[in-house]
């Protein structure tokens, strides 16, 4: 899928990902910062990534991970932050939501600790889950 706005595209192409804007964005992030570059890697190819692309120069990232009709889980979001309070986020979220993978399933989002008021205008509220992490290292 692909949607477009001006000078910029969200696509799920994962030929359209730039992995090292993806390992950069995520040493930056607060749940990822230690995450090897293999896992990076493969989990691109076990879920469903998306590109938010100006000028097809990436500068925004998201996964999803799903069964198609059950669940979604949304994760691995950010955007760099020269281009973030533009009101991207919002469309990147609009997009993710009419995913096909997305759309009519529950979604999840885990580990986020910033940005509840943007999450919260599309039906996400703030929850208990039980999580088991086996191999730390491979988080």
């Amino acid at each position: 899928m692909e949607w477009r706005k001006g000078d910029f595209r969200i696509t799920d192409d994962p030929r359209a990902v730039d992995v090292d804007f993806v390992e950069r964005m995520l040493r930056i992030s607060y749940w990822a910062p230690e995450r090897p570059r293999e896992t990076i890697e493969h989990t691109l190819g076990t879920s469903i990534p998306l590109s938010l692309l100006r000028d097809d120069v990436q500068i925004g990232f998201a996964r999803v991970v799903s069964d198609e009709m059950t669940f979604a889980w949304i994760c691995d979001l950010i955007i760099d932050p020269a281009h973030r309070g533009d009101g991207l986020g919002k469309w990147f979220m609009e997009c993710i939501m009419e995913h096909p993978a997305v759309a009519g399933t529950s979604q999840q989002l885990l580990r986020t600790s910033d940005a509840h008021g943007l999450y919260a205008k599309y039906g996400f509220e703030i929850s208990e889950c039980m999580t088991r992490r086996s191999k730390p290292s491979r988080i």
